[in-house]
């Protein structure tokens, strides 16, 4: 088998390249076997060869899957003593990324490029003079603005650009040439983006289709137009996709705000949950952090001496760092969870993988907290909310503490970018008045949860507890 280290190559293989990669016998490579392979995608890149069709291979590494073709173009090695034309060295055709190129598909354009190979045709010479001429499709600009600007920029919306792309984008515009893609087609894009198809039988399967997954294909598909007209891979210099946004749904602000009870409510449900859900749900309301960045939080950004969480710049959405003071009751939670919960395989604090992995399934998680709300108070929540709806009913709570003038606290709190030449030069972080005001939010939470926990103590214990109190 090829070395699984050797970087993807469009040209000539040479040397240690041209070793055997394995029996002969080889099998096909069915949807089945390759999803099972990305699960548990491996540390180096690897080439498994496709039994169909000859130097047909999928290569599967830490980012992904791609589909390329080995090929030896007849007429390239010259000419027999006899006058039989030789085939040339083995090349590397890269022909698309798995799955956005189903294995049907990738067997298909590889046996219409080995069946130009045997013609006398390369086919990486009529790919090039295509790009030359302007030639690409929106399939091939697709694979070329994921690899040179969303991959190598590292965007944490990588998940958003290939989702748009492979879902919505190809399969409608994917055979088109980028640079005569007008604006119908792009409506059609759109229109279709906009039907919304119920969930399928697959464990993995989504929801897709809707006002959202329209607008996200439209973004997505505008600025991959614009990237390859500044890159000069295409020829046209109007996009068929600018102003499009006006034709759709006007994008509804969320507002929802949680009562103070409906909180207190959801911070005694949320102790009925248990790792890894309940104690994130807690911890949101404490911090007023992102549900993501709890999620994804990694042992490392706690501070317990300093009583802080210091989220890097790489791991936080404004792309700066943000520290937010940790209240008692935040201590105590992460205390239990590093005490009971910590993984030995990796340093994500809330995972179910012993660490390795971030917490993943909060739409069941959801479903549990509204039971678990039922439970505690007795009724259902009338109003729908949403893990981020708690982040805004802590700015809101806090606002209303602070009053006018508070919101420049507030923004600390948050962790919102302030690009003001103020902010430049003010490189003071607020973490004391941040600290005073998240303990007073957490009092104001948690003091129901505090008398129930006092009435439920003994008489013996209640007299401890006060001749401690009073002792200190």
């Amino acid at each position: 088998m090829q070395n699984p280290a050797e970087p993807s190559t469009i040209g000539p293989l040479t040397g240690p390249q041209l070793q055997a990669s394995g029996p002969q016998n080889v099998h096909k490579l069915t949807a089945t076997a390759i999803q099972a392979r990305l699960r548990n995608p491996p540390s180096k890149r690897v080439d498994l060869m496709d039994g169909a069709v000859q130097g047909l291979m999928l290569r599967i590494g830490p980012a992904g899957a791609t589909w390329s073709l080995r090929i030896r173009v007849v007429g390239e090695g010259g000419v027999t003593a006899r006058g039989h034309q030789r085939k040339g060295n083995k090349s590397r055709v890269t022909l698309g990324i798995y799955p956005t190129l189903s294995i049907e598909g990738a067997r298909a354009l590889a046996n219409k490029y080995l069946d130009q190979a045997n013609k006398g045709v390369s086919p990486v010479a009529a790919l090039e003079s295509a790009a030359t001429a302007g030639g690409l499709t929106v399939r091939v600009l697709a694979e070329k603005f994921l690899t040179d600007y969303v991959r190598m920029k590292e965007l944490r919306a990588l998940l958003k650009y290939e989702g748009a792309i492979r879902v919505h984008i190809v399969p409608r515009l994917g055979e088109l040439l980028a640079d005569t893609v007008g604006r119908e087609q792009v409506r059609g894009l759109v229109k279709k983006a906009m039907v919304r198809t119920p969930r399928g039988q697959g464990a993995r399967d989504r929801p897709r289709g809707g006002k959202e997954a329209a607008r996200t294909a439209l973004g997505v598909f505008r600025k991959m137009i614009n990237w390859g007209i500044r890159e000069r891979l295409l020829k046209r210099t109007d996009n068929p996709a600018t102003g499009m946004e006006d034709n759709l749904p006007k994008k509804k602000e969320k507002e929802r705000v949680l009562s103070l009870e409906e909180a207190r409510i959801v911070w005694r449900a949320a102790a009925t949950l248990g790792y890894p859900f309940g104690p994130i749900y807690q911890l949101i309301l404490l911090t007023g952090c992102r549900q993501g960045e709890w999620s994804a939080c990694l042992s490392r950004y706690v501070d317990m001496k300093q009583a802080l969480l210091v989220l890097p710049a790489v791991a936080y959405k404004s792309d700066h760092v943000h520290v937010v003071p940790l209240v008692p009751q935040a201590i105590e939670i992460l205390e239990r969870v590093l005490t009971y919960h910590q993984g030995q395989s990796g340093e994500h604090l809330f995972s179910g993988s012993d660490g390795e992995k971030p917490v993943s399934g909060w739409t069941h998680a959801h479903a549990r907290m509204m039971r678990a709300i039922c439970a505690v108070s007795g009724e259902r929540p009338l109003v729908p909310w949403t893990p981020h709806d708690l982040r805004r009913t802590v700015a809101t709570r806090i606002a209303e503490k602070l009053g006018v003038g508070g919101e420049q606290l507030i923004k600390r709190v948050l962790g919102h970018a302030d690009g003001s030449v103020t902010a430049i030069y003010n490189r003071y972080g607020y973490v004391k008045e941040m600290r005073a005001v998240l303990e007073e939010w957490a009092g104001d939470l948690t003091v129901e949860c505090e008398r129930v926990t006092e009435l439920q103590r003994s008489p013996p214990q209640q007299r401890r507890l006060r001749a401690t109190e009073k002792a200190a």
